[in-house]
This record gives structure tokens, sequence and C-alpha cells, in this order.
């Protein structure tokens, strides 16, 4: 009987081993129209985890969060997979890995209709906010002379930016596109500005160290590199 029960155990472990491999868990934030949490959860980089998915030969699911910074812990702890769309800094560096899905979408800065924004140094003096556990580029992230809040996301930086509680926030053409209406109609200023030199070219998937892919690291960046080179990934709206 004991060795019977030792034999159905060991069976059950390796059962069970083997679903949590053929399973990719990613952890999504509310981040039109990148993300759109709901009981299907749609949008650009939705898509783009499906495709993942297929190249690994996994299972998707989700956890959904209230924000980005919630998901950057759960991938920490090793409680997620993946997350799309997370930027390389040292410090996530200690915790995961990355690979390339799409060339990165240009950066634009929104701005009270009094705050005219041609350079990096227009930043200083200024209330910026930042969407909780978004990062942008190095020179940015670590300038610590700058007047930097943590807001929930980028929706509400634009009612924060019409009440006049920040003077600017930095967004992507998707979410000008997607706000335009309110933006002009609020009479807020939509700068460009040249960070190309400053930020990464590309968009990763930020991938868990503690991941339960079943395969290595090597091995997950190879294959979806393969997938970016090939153009299976939805394309950036403007490299």
């Amino acid at each position: 009987m004991i060795r019977i029960f030792v034999v159905t155990l060991i069976l059950a472990l390796s059962l069970s081993a083997q679903a949590s491999e053929n399973k990719m868990v990613a952890c999504i934030d509310d981040h039109p129209p990148y993300q759109y949490l709901a009981d299907e959860p749609y949008g650009s980089h939705i898509s783009d985890l499906k495709i993942l998915a297929k190249l690994l030969e996994k299972e998707l699911s989700y956890i959904q969060s209230p924000n980005f910074a919630r998901c950057v812990a759960l991938l920490k702890a090793g409680h997620v997979d993946v997350i799309a769309g997370l930027n390389e800094t040292e410090k996530r560096k200690k915790f995961a890995f990355y690979a390339p899905f799409k060339l990165a979408d240009k950066l634009t800065v929104i701005t009270k209709k009094d705050i005219t924004i041609n350079d990096y140094s227009d930043f200083q003096g200024k209330i910026i906010g930042v969407p909780r556990g978004s990062t942008y580029f190095a020179k940015f992230d670590n300038d610590t002379s700058l007047k930097k809040v943590s807001i929930q996301n980028q929706r509400i930086g634009l009612s924060l930016l019409v009440k006049e509680r920040i003077d600017l926030m930095m967004a992507n053409s998707y979410m000008l596109n997607l706000h335009l209406p309110d933006i002009q109609k609020s009479e807020l200023k939509i700068s460009t500005m040249n960070f190309d030199e400053e930020r990464a070219k590309e968009t990763y998937f930020g991938f868990s160290k503690k991941n339960e892919l079943g395969l290595t690291e090597e091995q997950v960046v190879k294959l979806v590199k393969q997938g970016f080179e090939r153009g299976d990934f939805l394309p950036a709206t403007n490299p």
C-alpha cells in the first residue's frame, strides 16, 4: 500500500509539473490601447502575448492587475511568467530577462497650454506625472533633480493636466490618437521631442527568472527573437 501511494504521489506531482510547464501566465494592467482589462482582455499587447504563447507552445492565462507596478512585483516574485512592454533597467535585470517583439513607439510630451517643451532641460521645475511602475529612459528615470509624481495611469494624468495638478507627462502615439479629442478640447499642448538617442530602440517582453515555462532563458530569447525578425508580432505604429 505504501509503495502504491508513493508511486501515485510521484505521478501526480509529475503531471502537475507538466501542466504548469504547458501554461504561460502574463500579468496585464489597464493600459489602452495596448491592454484593456475585461472578461476577455484585448489590445495590441494582448494580441502579441497570444502570438508569444503560440511560439512557445503554451496555453496563455492572465492575472489582471490594478497597475503596472503590481505586475512588476508579481514578475519579481515569480507569480507570473511574463509582462509585455517591460523596459530594461539595471534593477530589473536582477529578476528578469528580455526579448524584443517590436520596434519602440515614439514618445511625445503633453503639457498645460501655457508650457512649452523644446528640449530635455525644459523638464526642470515642472511637475511631471509618471504612471506607477513606468520607465522611459535611463537619463529621465534616474534624474532625481526632476519633480516627478506618481499617477495611476495616463488617462488619470490627462485629468490632472486639465485640473493643473501636474504640468506635463509623456505619452506614445497610441495614447494621443485615443484621447486626441479630449486633448484638443482641453487646449493641452503636444510637443514632439527626439528621445531616440536616449531610449531603447525596441520594446521587450520581460520574463521572470523564476518562470515556470520549462524552457531555458536561451531557448525563450531565441524563439522570441526569431519571431520578431520574421515579423510575427504586431508592428509599432510609428517606428
